[in-house]
């Protein structure tokens, strides 16, 4: 239940009131910094939320028109479809992927690679070995490094403990839905190559070197 804020007092992160007068002027500053950066996160947050929806609804009436007007099919079996402007100055893709989560198999897979690598250590790859220990290396905020897990299943190696561990590894996979994505590319100058046009934050660039 919120409760009205006097005239002259804030409320701290446990939910005290504090008279103003005696916070200091530096978290004062923090205060305002955080909760005007926080309404344009969320401004910005809210729009791309409404692009995602609004390109997604004009790809899907392209589809629609093309498959009823002209009798054309529009894109892959997936549903990946690409779209490009007439000068092909421009392209948006949409595209589907797995969503994909790991089982308790996982652990099995990791400690047969690990056999597998103690059992070769003297002809190991040495990137094999960094190969394996960065895909079972969890990222900053703990979540699995899915894309590295499976570059594994791609070596053909013949060692015993590493077919296992490729099974195991199978095994332990499951497709728990899937996600779309719309990716926004710009022609570099007159040449056949794209760059995208970031809608992540961290890709947007516009900060500076630490």
């Amino acid at each position: 239940m919120n409760t009205e804020i006097p005239n002259g007092y804030m409320k701290n992160s446990r939910g005290d009131l504090v008279l103003i007068e005696n916070i200091k002027p530096i978290d004062l500053l923090k205060d305002q910094a955080a909760i005007a950066l926080t309404k344009q996160a969320i401004d910005i947050h809210t729009a791309l939320v409404k692009f995602k929806r609004m390109a997604l609804d004009d790809i899907q009436e392209l589809i629609k028109t093309a498959a009823e007007k002209y009798d054309l099919k529009l894109g892959g079996d997936k549903g990946n479809i690409t779209i490009t402007s007439f000068d092909g100055r421009y392209k948006i893709q949409r595209t589907f992927a797995d969503q994909i989560s790991f089982g308790l198999e996982l652990e099995a897979a990791k400690e047969l690679f690990l056999r597998y690598l103690d059992e070769v250590t003297a002809g190991t790859d040495g990137e094999i070995r960094a190969l394996i220990d960065g895909a079972f290396r969890t990222t900053n905020n703990g979540s699995l490094r899915t894309a590295d897990l499976l570059r594994l299943l791609k070596y053909d190696i013949k060692h015993p403990d590493w077919v296992r561990a490729c099974e195991a590894l199978k095994d332990s996979i499951s497709v728990d839905g899937k996600t779309v994505y719309i990716t926004v590319q710009e022609r570099i100058n007159d040449s056949d190559h794209y760059r995208s046009i970031p809608l992540s934050i961290a890709a947007v660039g516009g900060g500076y070197d630490r």
